[in-house]
């Protein structure tokens, strides 16, 4: 993912202050949006807008405090195309005011039906959706599994994550990736008495993932661009955000080669600033035996330096053994270890 893969937003900021403008019209202009207009007073926004018309995608970073803004003038620009986005409450600091711009962006696409488009779900989505949930005052989890591109190992850590889980409570897997679902139509995969497995159909546009009260783990596939994730307004855009939303845990992998670890470096720089806080776990996974490994696993921990971080062969990427978590803790097996530590943390 490299930054001209992020389409430009365009901004018109509406704040009194110039250094606080400058601020954020330099926050927003190194996520690579446009700044179109800085209005210092309501009329130069005002005249601006008018000028612009309604047809075009426009963002109006404002605090409340602009002379002669107000109710009146928030309501002749009324639009689906415009969105207006407060500051005046936030805490100056970068990543609170793209928290906020981000919250803003995303709300529109919370709810399947402002994507106009007619989905089918399959009978179990519909039972599970609609049932009640059963866990008492146990916190559901949502464990949504991402990486880079290039085949990291993405489904099959899922997949071994979801059978070490499965050992403690009730799973349910998800394979989300619509782009290239790794679990449809595998009949290896051991179906066990706590884990069920749901691939979602692309033909019937999913956009939400089910309900429930069992611990979900969601083979995401690769995120798109960042920006493009805020704002894609079409039913697989709708689907990401629905899981980023229900999201307790994200895990991210890649896998030593440059192009993995570019584009680590490049989500580690802008997913703290778009999407929302929720723990993030950062798993490379090793593959050949050259002395090159150590040089990309000290890569690999120096990007993420203060981060929740695991290193794995592909080796590990096999299934659970029959003893699950507490055996491959207690047993000490070297190839079990690290996904069990894995499974734990999340437990």
């Amino acid at each position: 993912m490299t930054r001209s893969e992020i389409p430009q937003l365009e901004v018109v900021t509406a704040i009194p202050d110039a250094e606080s403008e400058d601020f954020v019209a330099q926050l927003l202009f190194s996520q690579g949006w446009s700044i179109i207009h800085r209005a210092f007073d309501s009329q130069s926004l005002t005249d601006f807008m008018r000028r612009r018309g309604q047809e075009l995608r426009t963002v109006i970073v404002y605090q409340g405090d602009l002379p002669g803004f107000g109710d009146e003038l928030m309501e002749e620009f009324d639009s689906p195309t415009v969105t207006f986005i407060g500051l005046d409450s936030t805490p100056w600091t970068s990543h609170e005011i793209m928290s906020v711009i981000r919250g803003k962006l995303r709300a529109p696409m919370l709810h399947s039906e402002t994507t106009q488009i007619e989905t089918t779900p399959s009978p179990a989505t519909i039972k599970r959706i609609n049932r009640e949930a059963t866990g008492g005052n146990r916190a559901r989890k949502v464990i949504a599994i991402t990486g880079s591109s290039g085949a990291p190992g993405r489904t099959r850590f899922a997949t071994v994550l979801a059978q070490e889980l499965s050992q403690l409570r009730p799973v349910l897997f998800i394979d989300a990736d619509i782009r290239s679902q790794g679990l449809k139509g595998d009949r290896t995969l051991v179906q066990r008495n706590h884990l069920e497995i749901m691939p979602l159909d692309r033909q019937k546009r999913p956009t939400q993932i089910p309900d429930g009260d069992e611990t979900m783990v969601v083979d995401l596939g690769t995120l798109p661009g960042l920006a493009e994730a805020v704002t894609d307004r079409r039913w697989h855009g709708s689907l990401v955000n629905n899981v980023l939303e229900k999201a307790t845990h994200l895990i991210y992998l890649c896998k030593s080669t440059s192009a993995s670890m570019a584009e680590l470096a490049q989500f580690l720089r802008e997913y703290p600033l778009l999407v929302k806080r929720l723990p993030v776990s950062y798993i490379c996974v090793l593959t050949g035996h050259s002395r090159e490994l150590r040089e990309w696993e000290s890569k690999f921990l120096t990007l993420t330096l203060g981060e929740n971080r695991y290193v794995l062969r592909e080796g590990q990427l096999e299934p659970t053994t029959p003893s699950g978590v507490l055996g491959s803790l207690k047993l000490g097996n070297p190839k079990r270890k690290e996904i069990a530590k894995i499974a734990t943390s999340l437990s």
